[in-house]
């Protein structure tokens, strides 16, 4: 992930631009440690969030609606939040992705202008 970054950042080759992102982490450990630890929590909270969100949404509608219809509504509730998740996490993926890319800019800015 972090050579694709500076592949894209410096348009090097991907073994130099590993052995450059392996670098730069190391050198900034801290900073990244602590933007990532706090992205991942950011991640996690908005994932369960959404799910929950959904379920509950989904709960209500299928109550007004289709509960004389079927025997139970939990079942498709916990589909409904299942496929969200899913959903999420795919969208968070790209979240934390551009996060990444934004603290890689912004450390290898610093270093070279700094």
């Amino acid at each position: 992930k972090h050579a694709s970054i500076q592949t894209a950042i410096f348009s090097t080759n991907f073994c130099e631009s590993a052995k450059n992102g392996f670098f730069l982490i190391l050198r900034n450990f801290a900073r990244i440690g602590a933007v990532a630890f706090v992205s991942e929590v950011v991640v996690v909270i908005g994932k369960v969030f959404i799910a929950a969100a959904t379920g509950t949404l989904a709960y209500i509608f299928m109550e007004r609606d289709i509960s004389h219809k079927v025997e139970s509504i939990i079942g498709p509730v916990v589909v409904v939040m299942i496929l969200t998740y899913v959903v999420a996490t795919l969208f968070f993926s790209i979240f934390s992705m551009a996060v990444d890319t934004v603290l890689q800019c912004f450390i290898a800015d610093e270093e070279m202008f700094d």
